[in-house]
């Protein structure tokens, strides 16, 4: 069976694309055309995401669910359970990831791990390293082989450097610390081969400043090499770079996925909507491709 990063690096190689599609609903922004169906809420929210993944499917590597965004919406487990079931049916090749940080004590994580991986159906998922080996260990089991595991690790929201960037007594930052932790549980529980970390995009700071930030990315590199790929936030509205990234963080297919969900699914809110999110996706594709992401 072949597990999530290897699923990865083939459809890499396919389409020649890192792009890591994000379908992360908001109710709001539902196209009109998909409101006035005479259906339920989360099959609307169902049905507008399934027709997103059809159409930015040959542009895209990898699909990642936030699992908040559904979580908020009445019945929403049914939509994005719909939505994966039909990835995987009608889009084999794509790795579905699930956003979700989870990170509890073992017990809770073993609950995490039936619901995401065996009610959701779910690739892979996101936790949260905090509270230590278990919010890891507790994710894995023989049932569910092969499965993405993606450790938090230095994000893409500024207020993150509050935390993450703590200066320890070994003189590591924090993030720095968690990134070898994530990467020595990981071999320690033979999973490495599929784990990951979220390492934000390159991005300057403040913006129109010129000072452009992409450190992360090769210390993420020095720390780990290419024993962990990169879940990558912060490309499309969050302004990341995308040349600065590439350059620092990938070294060949199933090594980095470039996440970007608004700028995608909410290109437009017209009956054309499909179609510009296609447009986007493949628009990030091609400029990933010019700044030496080919796969």
């Amino acid at each position: 069976m072949k597990g999530f990063r290897k699923k990865l690096e083939e459809r890499q190689r396919e389409v020649n694309s890192l792009v890591c599609a994000g379908l992360d609903p908001l109710v709001e922004k539902t196209p009109g055309c998909i409101r006035d169906y005479p259906e339920q809420e989360w099959q609307k929210i169902g049905r507008w995401m399934i027709n997103i993944a059809d159409a930015v499917a040959p542009f895209s590597s990898m699909f990642k669910l936030q699992r908040a965004h559904f979580e908020a919406i009445s019945e929403g487990e049914k939509a994005l359970r719909w939505v994966i079931d039909y990835i995987h049916e009608h889009c084999p090749g794509i790795p579905v990831l699930l956003d979700c940080k989870r990170g509890d004590i073992g017990r809770t994580q073993e609950r995490y791990r039936e619901a995401h991986f065996g009610l959701d159906g779910a690739d892979g998922a996101t936790f949260s390293p905090y509270m230590g080996r278990d919010c890891m260990e507790f994710l894995v089991s023989p049932k569910f082989p092969g499965k993405a595991l993606v450790g938090l690790c230095y994000t893409s929201n500024p207020r993150a450097r509050e935390t993450q960037n703590v200066k320890l007594d070994s003189g590591e930052l924090y993030w720095e610390f968690m990134a070898r932790k994530v990467l020595e549980w990981a071999e320690d529980l033979g999973v490495a081969a599929d784990a990951g970390l979220v390492m934000a995009a390159a991005y300057e700071e403040p913006k129109g400043s010129g000072k452009v930030f992409y450190g992360h990315l090769r210390r993420g590199r020095e720390l780990v090499g290419d024993k962990l790929w990169f879940l990558i936030p912060g490309i499309g509205t969050q302004g990341g770079l995308i040349k600065e990234t590439v350059k620092e963080a990938f070294r060949g297919p199933g090594t980095i996925a470039i996440n970007s969900s608004s700028g995608i699914i909410f290109a437009s809110q017209r009956e054309n909507y499909a179609q510009a999110a296609a447009d986007e996706a493949r628009k990030l594709r091609d400029k990933i491709r010019r700044a030496g992401g080919n796969c």
